[in-house]
């Protein structure tokens, strides 16, 4: 397939092609050699991740396949490239059905096409999921932090009493949620990337899920977390520095 990367070189007449994840899972490395069947086989290469089930098989010479399971000149499966950008596909499965009457002929591009259409409605459903998150996220910075500025209204009115300017308090507000902020974004995140390798493990079953941390996730939920606080955190911000410094004192 044009889309294959390989680290080694295609199989001879005894040698195999590995799969990212069989490769993983059965511990083959380029140049082991593998007993099938009483035939000794060599590993002559590992291909890198595609992404789909190719990840999960072992590839060999067509003849020694049938070799070795027994079944010379039988086929399970036949699977047919079209090299063109507007090709007759349901007039090519017809064709082939009409030649193969006992075969199930399957285009692999209404197959794409219904995946792809589940994982546009899951990103969806993700998105709306992490909107009300946000949305709630933002209105518990917003509760914490106005009683926040309710509990410590005398030491904002000493801070007015000493000089410092309504700018000066609000910004030593908006600068606390910020930090805050921040490293709620970095423990979100480590939380997440802990919840879905968990999740990857238990569902995954004999064939393990790979869960790679991306940085610019990372800083994508750091971003979103400080925007979030920050938005939250104006409002109080702006009630602490309009409080008079003399009736914050008298709390005191």
């Amino acid at each position: 397939k044009p889309w294959w990367k390989l680290e080694g070189a295609f199989p001879e007449k005894d040698g195999i092609v590995a799969g990212h994840k069989a490769a993983a899972v059965l511990g083959f490395k380029t140049g082991d050699t593998v007993n099938l069947s009483g035939r000794v086989m060599k590993v002559t290469g590992v291909l890198e991740e595609t992404g789909s089930q190719d990840d999960s098989l072992i590839f060999m010479k067509l003849e020694t396949a049938q070799s070795i399971l027994g079944k010379k000149g039988r086929l399970s499966m036949i699977e047919v490239a079209a090299l063109c950008n507007a090709c007759p596909v349901s007039e090519m499965v017809e064709q082939i059905s009409g030649q193969l009457p006992d075969a199930k002929v399957t285009a692999l591009q209404q197959v794409v096409a219904g995946r792809l259409n589940t994982l546009a409605e899951i990103k969806r459903l993700s998105l709306a999921l992490s909107g009300i998150i946000m949305a709630i996220g933002t209105l518990v910075v917003f509760v914490t932090m106005m009683s926040n500025v309710r509990e410590r209204r005398s030491e904002i009115g000493i801070l007015r009493a000493i000089g410092y300017r309504r700018s000066h308090v609000v910004s030593i507000i908006l600068m606390e949620t910020g930090i805050l902020s921040v490293f709620g974004g970095i423990a979100g995140y480590a939380a997440g990337f802990a919840a879905a390798r968990i999740l990857a493990v238990l569902s995954a079953g004999a064939e393990p899920l790979m869960i790679h941390s991306e940085p610019a996730g990372l800083g994508l939920s750091v971003l979103l977390a400080l925007a979030a606080g920050l938005a939250a955190g104006i409002y109080p911000a702006l009630t602490a520095s309009n409080l008079d410094p003399a009736e914050a004192l008298r709390s005191i």
